[in-house]
């Protein structure tokens, strides 16, 4: 075994010879074994739990991401969760905010200059993002919650996925959120950033040009400002 395979085993890695040798666990035997010592062992059991979409599986699931460091085994439970389908969406949105420590806690200092949408830093609105429009309902339920830190997943997720997937309709709830949080920075921000897959949006960024003194709500909104006229 060369380094570059032994790297790749110590962070999870699993093929497929590997998985077929675990195809007759039971879904209570796969619960157990996601919690195994062994990190390939525990990406196997992602895997396989996929085939059992029940709130058993999900939970498990669930329940491995909240404490899962190794890059495979995550990787492999997000897979299995989006997999799974319509189940784990709702257990998804109570773990927004809530998995690791990459979550923007700040406005970044440095602007993000290209011309795509940035995929959201929390594993969770990362995951939610692959489901499309289908998780949209439950993630505007988060905007109405009064957690800030959902909310600020939340956003990310709801402006990722009308970037590529344009839904006119959400954006009235997006300016509702930001009315509510006019004085934290970081919403107003992110809000700002989502406005850019809005062309409805082009007459209150102007608006908001005009008012706001904070340089990096400026650039965000000329930004958004510069994407819109892009897309038209």
């Amino acid at each position: 075994m060369n380094l570059k395979e032994a790297q790749k085993i110590s962070r999870g890695y699993a093929s497929n010879a590997e998985k077929t040798k675990f195809d007759h666990l039971t879904c209570k035997e796969l619960t157990a074994l996601i919690s195994s010592s062994i990190a390939g062992e525990r990406t196997i059991a992602a895997n396989l739990l996929a085939k059992h979409q029940t709130q058993e599986s999900v939970f498990a699931l669930i329940s491995a991401l909240q404490v899962e460091t190794k890059l495979y085994s995550k990787l492999e439970i997000c897979d299995s969760l989006v997999k799974i389908g319509s189940l784990s969406i709702e257990p998804l949105l109570a773990q927004l905010g809530k998995i690791g420590s990459n979550q923007h806690q700040e406005i970044p200092a440095k602007e993000f200059k290209k011309i795509s949408y940035p995929l959201p830093r929390d594993i969770a609105a990362r995951t939610l993002i692959r489901f499309g429009k289908k998780a949209l309902p439950l993630l505007l339920t988060v905007l109405e919650a009064n957690k800030p830190k959902q909310i600020s997943e939340a956003i990310d997720a709801i402006g990722f996925i009308n970037f590529y997937d344009s839904e006119p309709e959400l954006l009235k709830h997006l300016l509702e959120c930001y009315r509510q949080y006019m004085d934290n920075n970081l919403l107003q921000w992110k809000i700002i950033r989502a406005m850019s897959g809005f062309p409805e949006s082009k007459t209150f960024l102007l608006d908001q040009k005009q008012q706001i003194n904070t340089l990096r709500l400026l650039q965000e909104i000329d930004r958004s400002l510069l994407l819109i006229s892009k897309s038209n």
